[in-house]
């Protein structure tokens, strides 16, 4: 049924509807928030190799496909040193051993 006839027939009835607005509704907590602290403190250049390693997931849209990537950034020289690309649309749980190789000692 279409909404004008809903309102067409309630007019007959001589019946009106009841509804309420929205209310806002505070968070008592802003949402980026979190228990970690922040241990760079935008000081992302490094002297050391692998002392200090990012990650970001992203997806992107290829042909009919959303491929996620997950990349793993070495911050002492911008080295991508480990990578997921699983073409699903559920991610998969990251496996420490297939995105990082190993460390040579």
């Amino acid at each position: 049924m279409s909404r004008r006839r809903i309102g067409r027939i309630m007019k007959e009835q001589g019946l009106v509807s009841k509804y309420t607005m929205v209310q806002f509704k505070p968070m008592k907590s802003t949402c980026n928030e979190s228990d970690q602290g922040n241990t760079l403190n935008l000081h992302f250049d490094q002297d050391q190799a692998r002392r200090v390693v990012v990650s970001d997931l992203t997806y992107v849209r290829a042909g009919t496909k959303w491929i996620y990537i997950c990349a793993i950034l070495d911050l002492y020289n911008r080295e991508i040193i480990g990578y997921t690309v699983p073409v699903l649309k559920k991610m998969q749980p990251l496996s420490r051993k297939r995105s990082l190789p190993s460390r040579a000692t």
